[in-house]
């Protein structure tokens, strides 16, 4: 139907879309008329953000296809997303609404070609090798007889009867239980990792059995899958992994427990053959009855030996008995004599020690304390009599150059108005006051005449004092 009409024309109701209605019919469109396509293309314009999905573009010579695959499904998408890389990509259209373009949401890829297999094999192997899941230490231990074996093969291939067939005939009592997966195509790779979790979830298995028979590369692809080779390095059930070639190894044996290059290898691997256990017992059965004979007589031969060297012991024992009863007698005597010795010695010290008596010595010490104590007044007092009379004569001494001795005798000391000392007449002058300290008191008086010779009515015998030293009590 037109949207618009020509000028003449007949005029029909138009049916006008909003861009989100456009795009809502285009999604329409591709759901119901086109669904799943496969698309052959060229990987290019790869990214990879921090949300963990992949967005990239298929292109050919001609065109270009946008292109993403969702964080959750690029372990399941069956081969890996690199640049260059030649894929057939299934997926489905979709509209990207807020910009107006369309896409394709990938949900499998498969490499293209031997080139771009053995291309997306060595990238997908440098990966998971960087991660550790290929080292020989992670593996874990196989089984030497498992009693119960769960086979993962194909239902309707020869894998599953030559298993079958060499287990049974090394182990008729083999308790082999049987899932069927598929084990080429689209889907085999999770098909087989869930038959994994299945049978760690159930548990009571002791080996896991992967195999299949031989095929080109493109066959055996599934083997080469994320998905599937982090389900066997994960897998706590020992794997044992079988493809069925010889020239190259799948990367699920790399992770795998064990190898065997075809299904019956995988068999022989699993069980031991009766008849060679049982060969192999018989001889082990001569070689031990053989070493115990040898054995037993190098046994009895050292038994004769240390049978011999026990009489010449016991005669040994015997002699050295009869000089230690001889020892034991000197040891006797001399003990008796050193006892003696010791007693005497002992009898010295225990006199020695009693004169040395810390008794004995307190006991002089006090007879010494007791005559110092009846000593000790009598020194006393004749100290304190000595110190008495030097006291005495010392205060004879002090009063013949004492100040006041000398004035007690009818001398005076005579000050200025200002506390000095007057030795000269000249010293004062008429109409000043003056001071004279007595023996017994003193006066202030005023200088009336002052004469340098000496006055009548002093005794001719009398001597000036001596003047006394300046001191604050004068």
């Amino acid at each position: 139907m037109a949207l618009w009409s020509q000028p003449g024309e007949l005029d029909l109701p138009r049916k006008i879309l909003t861009p989100k209605g456009l795009c809502d019919l285009l999604q329409d469109h591709f759901d119901q008329s086109l669904g799943p396509v496969w698309l052959a293309g060229e990987i290019a314009s790869l990214a990879r953000p921090a949300s963990g999905h992949a967005y990239f573009a298929l292109k050919d010579a001609q065109a270009l296809v946008k292109a993403v695959a969702w964080k959750s499904r690029i372990p399941r998408l069956g081969g890996p997303l690199e640049n260059g890389l030649s894929v057939l990509a299934k997926g489905t259209l979709a509209v990207y609404a807020p910009r107006g373009e369309w896409q394709l949401i990938v949900e499998r890829l498969e490499p293209q070609g031997a080139g771009a297999l053995r291309q997306a094999y060595e990238k997908l192997f440098k990966r998971l090798g960087a991660e550790g899941l290929f080292n020989p230490e992670r593996k874990r231990p196989r089984p030497f007889w498992p009693r119960r074996l769960a086979l993962l093969t194909a239902a309707g291939g020869a894998a599953r009867q030559d298993f079958l067939a060499t287990a049974l005939k090394r182990c008729p009592s083999a308790a082999i239980a049987f899932y069927p997966v598929r084990v080429q195509g689209a889907g085999a790779a999770e098909e087989i990792a869930e038959a994994l979790a299945d049978l760690n979830q159930w548990g009571g298995f002791d080996l896991a059995v992967v195999t299949r028979g031989g095929g080109s590369l493109e066959d055996l692809w599934a083997f080469n899958e994320e998905v599937l080779v982090r389900a066997v390095a994960a897998s706590r059930l020992p794997v044992l992994a079988a493809i069925g070639h010889s020239t190259d190894e799948s990367l699920v044996e790399l992770a795998a427990d064990g190898r065997a290059i075809t299904p019956t290898a995988a068999a022989e691997a699993a069980f031991p053959d009766l008849r060679v256990l049982a060969e192999g017992l018989t001889g082990q059965r001569r070689r031990l009855l053989a070493g115990l004979a040898a054995s037993l007589g190098r046994s009895q031969t050292r038994l004769r030996s240390l049978t011999n060297r026990l009489s010449r012991f016991e005669t040994q024992a015997r002699l050295r008995r009869q000089a230690l009863d001889n020892l034991t007698a000197s040891l006797a005597k001399a003990g008796r004599r050193c006892l003696g010795l010791a007693r005497l010695s002992l009898e010295s010290l225990v006199k020695h020690l009693a004169y040395r008596s810390p008794a004995q010595a307190l006991k002089r010490d006090w007879t010494g304390l007791a005559a110092l104590a009846r000593s000790l007044p009598q020194a006393y007092g004749r100290q304190l009599t000595d110190r008495r009379q030097g006291l005495l004569a010392l205060k004879d001494r002090l009063s013949l150059v004492s100040p006041l001795g000398v004035l007690s005798r009818g001398y005076a000391l005579v000050l200025a108005a200002d506390g000095q000392i007057l030795r000269s007449a000249t010293q004062a002058a008429p109409g000043d006051l003056i001071r004279a300290r007595l023996a017994q008191g003193g006066l202030t008086a005023r200088v009336v005449e002052i004469w340098s010779k000496k006055p009548s009515g002093l005794a001719p015998d009398s001597a000036p004092a001596q003047a006394p030293p300046k001191g604050p009590g004068l």
